[in-house]
């Protein structure tokens, strides 16, 4: 039996959020596509994931990027009208081997439709399942499946991710070279898309990485290593900035003190001990504006990122939400026409009818022979 997230829910849908219009840029964003994973057990057994949408950013310039899966799943813990969003996060330098297959004809892709691709995963590790922090307890049956399935599939290291992509929005060509860059171990993580910290509207995701599941080890991951940029370098400390006294400083002192006036030598030593007081305190300031412009840049891009994960995830919700009303309300009017319709065609045809059998009453025939 295939797992499935398919059933009819209010909050496991297919959500699909049109991307922006594309550019002659190099670069890709394609956001929320709808997307089905399929895998095979290690029994041999085919599994399916569906109600999921896929993320792919691409950087050329930076030769950087990221492939994310998305599921909103209902939860205890949250209010009953909201629903939560997981992740699959797939590193790029967990890839052995991305194909594009651009005209599958599996089950999988004939349900999505025209314009289906499906993208063929082989990775060296496996990928990382991000949640929210609170306590994942699903509200319903259907949450449940698919967060067990969700589990089933970070445990995966060979998988395909059938999705529908209008080659408008992302021609094949440009797809085609990604894949090669990728399993030519040439593209590194987006650092953005791969830090869990700002999602959840700032309260930060939990990684869980699908070795852990494996092992049977669950433990929170504070972020991917090979995402991370390096540390920022300490200021260097008092010691290090204040200058060495010039060899033999005490002896020409006293030398001088012999020669000199009072007056005259503790005005030069005071001259030497301010200057050497402003080179440090100059030195330190510089220091700190450089680390204060630094955090606040970092900061501020930390900002950006929490603002555009928290809008992606308010639109993708509220889409979803909109989709389902626009769906009951399709089906009621569909169903409140089908039954005018058919009401307006019973009494054409019974006034037809009637018509027809009151010309037979009244009719006259008249019969010649001709002899």
């Amino acid at each position: 039996m295939s797992s499935t997230a398919s059933d009819a829910d209010s909050d496991a849908g297919p959500v699909i959020i049109p991307p922006t219009t594309p550019t002659s840029s190099p670069n890709i964003d394609i956001t929320a596509q709808p997307a089905v994973v399929t895998w095979h057990t290690s029994d041999g057994e085919n599994r399916c994931l569906s109600n999921l949408n896929l993320d792919v950013h691409y950087d050329a310039r930076s030769s950087k990027a990221f492939f994310k899966l998305r599921a909103a799943v209902a939860l205890k813990s949250h209010p009953r009208s909201r629903n939560t969003a997981v992740f699959l996060f797939i590193h790029p330098e967990r890839i052995r081997t991305l194909v594009l297959e651009d005209s599958p004809s599996a089950p999988e892709a004939v349900a999505l439709g025209p314009e289906t691709v499906c993208l063929h995963f082989e990775l060296n590790r496996l990928p990382a399942l991000v949640v929210p922090k609170e306590p994942l307890a699903p509200r319903n049956q259907t949450s449940g499946n698919l967060l067990d399935s969700m589990r089933a599939v970070v445990q995966q290291a060979i998988f395909s991710v059938y999705t529908k992509i209008p080659c408008r929005l992302l021609p094949r060509q440009r797809l085609f070279a990604l894949c090669g860059s990728v399993s030519r171990n040439e593209i590194k993580s987006i650092t953005a898309h791969s830090n869990a910290s700002s999602l959840y509207a700032g309260a930060g995701g939990k990684i869980i990485e699908g070795d852990s599941l494996c092992s049977e080890n669950i433990v929170p991951s504070v972020g991917h290593e090979s995402a991370i940029e390096p540390p920022m370098e300490n200021p260097p400390s008092y010691e290090e900035v204040l200058p060495a006294p010039p060899p033999e400083a005490g002896p020409s002192l006293h030398k001088r003190r012999r020669l000199s006036t009072p007056g005259s030598e503790s005005g030069a030593h005071r001259r030497v001990e301010r200057k050497y007081i402003e080179d440090i305190c100059a030195h330190m300031v510089d220091s700190k504006l450089s680390q204060l412009r630094d955090d606040m840049s970092k900061q501020l891009r930390t900002l950006e990122n929490r603002i555009i994960d928290y809008v992606d995830e308010q639109l993708i919700l509220q889409r979803q939400e909109i989709t389902e009303d626009l769906g009951v309300q399709t089906e009621d009017k569909y169903y409140g026409l089908k039954l005018d319709l058919q009401n307006y065609v019973r009494e054409e045809v019974e006034e037809a009818e009637g018509r027809i059998l009151d010309n037979l009453s009244t009719a006259s025939f008249s019969l010649q022979l001709n002899s």
